[in-house]
């Protein structure tokens, strides 16, 4: 299945390039998207990646193409982001396990929100931290191999 995507989002990106959009356009969507898709708020992502396509005028079937393929990535450190926000901004602990978020989330939903607040906001306030230099760096990786990849021989990565 992994496979499969990313072989889905490769054919996509190069179909982009093959119709006109600049690597640097392809790089910037591409790596924009990446940083909002690991929003940590789950269902906030594809909103986001939305605004910012319309506002920036991107490609918004690539950006949301990888904020989609990113969503198990975005899973996985929406906790870790909480966590380093408890830990930055001495907030009071919250047990933050998903067996338990999920199981609380079933009785009150309203209740668990405003609980976790501050929480929330200690994962977004380490999140924009992380999201300028990782837009920064993913640009460039991504710069590079679309430059590559819209160059004379870039046939031989259709494979």
């Amino acid at each position: 299945m992994i496979r499969n995507t990313i072989r889905r989002l490769k054919n996509l990106l190069l179909k982009a390039l093959n119709q006109g959009t600049t690597p640097r356009m392809l790089a910037i969507t591409c790596s924009l998207g990446a940083v909002l898709a690991v929003f940590p708020v789950y269902g906030g992502t594809t909103l986001l990646c939305f605004l910012a396509a319309f506002l920036f005028r991107l490609n918004i079937v690539v950006i949301q193409a990888v904020n989609y393929a990113l969503t198990p990535v975005q899973l996985l450190l929406i906790i870790p982001f909480m966590q380093s926000g408890v830990f930055i901004f001495n907030l009071k602990r919250i047990p933050l396990e998903y067996n338990e978020i999920f199981l609380r989330s079933k009785e009150d939903m309203y209740a668990l929100l405003s609980e976790l607040s501050g929480v929330i906001a200690g994962g977004i306030a380490v999140w924009v931290a992380f999201a300028t230099p990782a837009f920064f760096l993913l640009f460039y990786i991504f710069h590079l191999l679309f430059v590559k990849a819209s160059g004379p021989h870039a046939g031989n990565l259709t494979e």
